[in-house]
């Protein structure tokens, strides 16, 4: 069995909507086994097919794929509270910052 490459996180928000394959498939009208192919990395949807499923997933089509970068670059930020201490408040990514 080969690795797919799959970079699309349709099946886990499908099960987070609670929305089925037969479901989904029937929404789109396609069918069963297109959308199979979608979601396990054998066939690459066009971008209508992205926009339709963020669509009826009702998420942003961002949503739909695996994060391309990781938090590595991201920077802690730290702000001193009434105490004096300082304490971690979040982190920016430091790639945003020109």
């Amino acid at each position: 069995m080969t690795k797919s490459n799959n970079m699309l996180l349709i099946k886990e928000l499908m099960k987070e909507k609670g929305i089925s394959g037969k479901d989904l498939s029937q929404k789109m009208d396609i069918t069963e086994n297109s959308l199979s192919l979608i979601i396990n990395g054998k066939r690459q949807p066009r971008y209508e097919t992205l926009i339709q499923i963020a669509d009826i997933l009702q998420v942003d089509i961002r949503d739909l794929f695996k994060p391309t970068k990781t938090n590595e670059e991201a920077t802690d930020l730290y702000a001193k509270n009434s105490a004096g201490e300082f304490v971690k408040v979040g982190a920016i990514n430091s790639k945003l910052i020109d």
